[in-house]
C-alpha cells in the first residue's frame, strides 16, 4: 500500500511543480513540498518491506531516479526564483 502511495505521489508533485512554476503560486509550491516528503516517507517505508523480487527492484530503481530528477528540478526552481 505505501508503495502504491509513493508511485501515486510522483505524477502530483509532477503536476504541482508545473503548476507551482507556471503561475508562481507559493500555494502550490508548498503543496509539492508535502507530496514530496509524504512521497518520500512513503518509499522509504516501502523499501523496507521489498522481497528479493526483481521487478519490484527495477520499478524502485526507476522510482528513485524519478524522483531525483524532481528533487533536481525543485531546487534548480529555487535558485532561478531568488
Amino acid at each position: 500500500m505505501l508503495f502504491v502511495y509513493a508511485l501515486a505521489t510522483i505524477p502530483v508533485f509532477v503536476v504541482l511543480g508545473l503548476v507551482a512554476q507556471l503561475s508562481r503560486s507559493r500555494l502550490a509550491r508548498r503543496a509539492m513540498e508535502i507530496v514530496m516528503l509524504s512521497g518520500v516517507a512513503a518509499f522509504g517505508l516501502a523499501l523496507g518491506t521489498l522481497a528479493d523480487d526483481a521487478v519490484q527492484w527495477v520499478l524502485v530503481s526507476m522510482l528513485a531516479l524519478l524522483f531525483v530528477v524532481g528533487v533536481v528540478l525543485h531546487v534548480r526552481s529555487y535558485s532561478r526564483s531568488a
